[in-house]
């Protein structure tokens, strides 16, 4: 099957669940046949179906819960729905799988409910720097002023160079984006997700000293996934690292943002070696 056809088959076999939490609705997927549990959260796209070709890859082995991010208003408004969603499934611990966005909502989660996490994979992504606060409010301010169409075709253009994907695949993920955009996320969701960005720089604080009970309990249990020529600079990644000092690093050369999309084999090869 060519990549429509796939995620086509895995939209009809993994239908959302939908959960109601303080009035906002949460929509989730369940995938897989394995008896372990592994959340896998979705980075600044905020839809659950991006990720199919790895949820395949690893459906045989894994019960995987594979939520969207509702708009909400902040962090903890994701680690709770996450956690509740977990609730509803009675996955009492869980292999957390957070990338780029993802990595934020997976350290929040780590830092109030660690009892439920069996390992953290933080894939290309950071910690909370305060210096980037500034920064990241002036753009949101900018992008907030922009005509949605134009705001839109942004973030499109945003998310195809961080893929990385191979160039015959290109043009299936430009159909993507544009489907991504014109049905389920318009520009309201865009610029809360932002927000909540900014916010992880202003408000969180992460310390080596955070989890010590959780990794006397499960050592060895975190993992660090980068990217030499990420946007994640060299700066940002030793700031992960210095926050996670026990937690082995394996880097991808050149793979750029998105190595489970440019390098796939190389990245299931990688996750799977920590999974098992």
């Amino acid at each position: 099957m060519n990549q429509e056809e796939r995620l086509r088959a895995f939209r009809a076999g993994y239908p959302n669940k939908s959960l109601m939490l303080a009035g906002v609705e949460w929509k989730y997927r369940i995938c897989g046949a394995g008896t372990r549990a592994l959340l896998m959260l979705p980075g600044g796209e905020l839809v659950n179906d991006m990720g199919f070709d790895l949820v395949a890859a690893l459906a045989p082995r894994f019960r995987i819960v594979y939520p969207a991010y509702p708009r909400v208003h902040s962090l903890d408004d994701l680690a709770g729905g996450v956690a509740a969603i977990l609730d509803a499934e009675n996955a009492t611990r869980v292999a957390v799988l957070g990338a780029s966005f993802g990595g934020a909502v997976a350290q929040c989660m780590m830092r109030r409910r660690p009892e439920r996490i069996e390992r953290l994979i933080l894939s290309n992504t950071g910690v909370p720097l305060a210096h980037l606060a500034r920064g990241r409010k002036i753009a949101n301010a900018i992008l907030s002023a922009m005509p949605w169409p134009v705001l839109r075709g942004l973030l499109s253009k945003s998310i195809l160079k961080l893929l990385g994907a191979p160039a015959g695949e290109q043009p299936f993920w430009r159909a993507y984006t544009k489907e991504l955009f014109a049905t389920q996320l318009g520009k309201a969701d865009a610029m809360a997700n932002l927000r909540i960005q900014y916010e992880y720089h202003l408000r969180y604080r992460f310390a080596p000293g955070d989890l010590t009970a959780w990794i006397e309990k499960t050592p060895g249990r975190i993992f660090v996934i980068e990217s030499d020529n990420d946007i994640f600079n060299a700066e940002r990644r030793k700031a992960l690292r210095d926050t996670y000092p026990q937690a082995p690093v394996y880097t991808f050369h050149g793979a750029g943002h998105a190595p489970a999309f440019s390098r796939a084999g190389e990245y299931l090869e990688v996750l799977g070696r920590f999974l098992e």
